[in-house]
């Protein structure tokens, strides 16, 4: 089992977009897979057909509740899902620090039973961000073709860098993944610049924009369901090869 984080500072990045793609992708080569979502918005969540719950992985971290009840089924097939709960978000006496620290022993406690677990994390620093980078064995970072992209994919580097140093040496960075790629000569500037600053860290495969990623949320399904053969569903797929060959080879997408 690989436990990859999805993790960008900024929003509007299309890190949930590319969580819930990527794990239709993954799926629809056989895989299992597993959706964890951490931000409270619950846009992830909501997007594969389930809805908030009152008990997640800060319950489960205490033993007060069975994987069973944990996860639920999503409406893509092959792709389950922990939704957001109420619970991240800690309220009273528990502090911000305890809740974090639960949640990296929910993530800990999981069985090996899933190929894939992607976490999609909230934009924004703070415990919730990075607790998972304590229990994941990668990060992947998307970030738009804007300008705007550098600064938020360097405070994340960072953060995996310290990560290692301190409390988790097997985390790496698996790839820089450029989305909403339009054919203006900003997006290839914005491209030519991710590529200079982080060199190889930058997948080749991009991710281009289109109208279907924005329509797709609204009827529960990923792209690669609702629009099979559009530009960004090929270019999800060709995301996932180009990560499981980053893995060594952890299994191969046809």
């Amino acid at each position: 089992m690989r436990t990859i984080t999805l993790s960008n500072n900024k929003g509007g990045s299309a890190k949930t977009t590319t969580a819930v793609s990527l794990a239709a992708a993954f799926a629809e080569s056989g895989l299992r897979v597993l959706v964890i979502d951490l931000d409270p918005q619950g846009s992830a969540t909501l997007w594969l057909g389930g809805r908030e719950s009152t008990a997640g992985l800060v319950e489960f971290s205490a033993g007060g509740v069975r994987v069973a009840e944990l996860v639920k089924t999503s409406s893509t097939p092959g792709v389950d899902l922990i939704p957001t709960s109420l619970s991240l978000v800690p309220s009273g006496e528990k502090s911000l620090n305890d809740t974090g620290l639960a949640l990296v022993r929910g993530l800990a406690r999981l069985p090996d039973y899933w190929d894939i677990v992607l976490v999609d994390t909230p934009p924004t620093v703070g415990y919730l961000s990075l607790a998972p980078l304590v229990a994941s064995d990668h990060v992947v970072i998307p970030v738009e073709a804007h300008a705007l992209a550098l600064p938020g994919t360097a405070s994340v580097v960072t953060s995996i860098q310290r990560a290692r140093e301190q409390v988790n040496k097997r985390v790496e960075l698996l790839g820089i993944v450029v989305c909403r790629v339009n054919a203006t000569v900003h997006a290839r500037e914005v491209l030519d610049q991710l590529r200079a600053a982080f060199g190889s860290a930058v997948l080749k495969q991009t991710v281009r924009e289109t109208i279907r990623l924005a329509e797709a949320p609204a009827l529960r399904m990923p792209i690669t369901r609702y629009a099979p053969w559009s530009p960004a569903a090929e270019d999800y797929r060709a995301v996932a090869k180009e990560l499981l060959a980053r893995m060594g080879g952890t299994t191969t997408i046809a």
